[in-house]
């Protein structure tokens, strides 16, 4: 995609249009502002990129779904998706997104 012009709130609704296992996700600031997404995640999402320490990417699995997270420097993206979604995919996905995100904060 490759977009100067993605906003937090884009990125989201790229990713769902990307991937139809995306239930919903948050995309936090450097400090945890949330940016896009609905504060009834922001807490959680907070805590699971807190705890991953350095990794730039976590997967949690549970028997009802996924949670990614990916971060760069500039922000962090925490989507919840069914049990069906490809791990890879959904990494792979986020990855472009982080990128595209701190694309647009370098060309502001």
């Amino acid at each position: 995609m490759t977009d100067p012009a993605l906003t937090p709130a884009h990125a989201l609704d790229y990713l769902r249009e990307l991937s139809a296992d995306i239930r919903s996700g948050v995309v936090l600031g450097p400090d945890g502002a949330l940016l896009a997404g609905p504060e009834a995640l922001a807490a959680a999402a907070r805590d699971l990129v807190a705890a991953a320490g350095d990794a730039p990417e976590v997967h949690v699995a549970t028997a009802d779904g996924n949670v990614f997270a990916g971060r760069s420097d500039t922000h962090a993206v925490v989507v919840v998706c069914g049990r069906l979604a490809l791990p890879s995919l959904i990494r792979y996905d986020l990855r472009l997104v982080l990128a595209d995100l701190v694309a647009r904060k370098e060309a502001a």
